[in-house]
């Protein structure tokens, strides 16, 4: 399990202070608040990653209020393995229960939001070029819609949606993260 939580969460322990997570050289996101449509909401999921050929899993419980997003990962046998508060307005409360260097919950977040957020607000606060289309390509397994940062041409990260589960993709990170929504409910 400590190897699925190196993969997911890779650098410092702590949040900078501006909230202001470099996805590639001179492209950046600015964390923001969960949007209405989430506040209020808590999602359980399955999170899938691979990195160097290998793939681990994890449980994770999130919670999304006005400026909050409240986070609780599991292996899938129920080890608890961290919990995460981050806030707009302060810096995140991070508790391992297991050692985990490098851990920089900013990516966790970010991943969050890339997958989460609508698309308009995610735009606002990325300096790369992000778009979003959505497709239905024939022959192929049906997206709901592809969202693609790139800067100068180059492909940083895509995010696919598949009816409940997404695909996150970092092509500069080399990892993927697939998240699966195994119940959603109203707080």
């Amino acid at each position: 399990m400590l190897v699925l939580t190196m993969l997911v969460l890779t650098g410092c322990i702590s949040m900078p202070q501006s909230h202001l997570v470099t996805m590639a050289p001179n492209v950046t996101l600015q964390l923001t608040a969960p949007p209405q449509a989430l506040q209020m909401q808590a999602k359980t999921q399955l999170i899938e990653a691979e990195f160097n050929g290998e793939r681990q899993s994890l449980l994770a419980q999130v919670e999304f209020t006005d400026t909050q997003i409240k986070l609780v990962a599991m292996t899938p046998s129920g080890i608890p393995l961290f919990d995460v508060l981050w806030s707009v307005e302060d810096d995140a409360i991070i508790n391992q229960y297991v050692p985990v260097p490098g851990l920089d919950i900013s990516y966790v977040i970010a991943d969050l939001q890339w997958v989460n957020w609508p698309f308009s607000q995610l735009q606002l606060a990325t300096n790369g070029s992000f778009t979003e289309e959505f497709n239905n390509n024939v022959g192929q397994t049906t997206t709901d819609w592809t969202r693609t940062l790139s800067q100068d041409g180059q492909v940083i990260l895509t995010v696919e949606k598949f009816d409940n589960r997404y695909i996150l993709k970092h092509l500069l990170r080399d990892y993927q993260i697939t998240i699966t929504e195994l119940t959603k409910v109203s707080l």
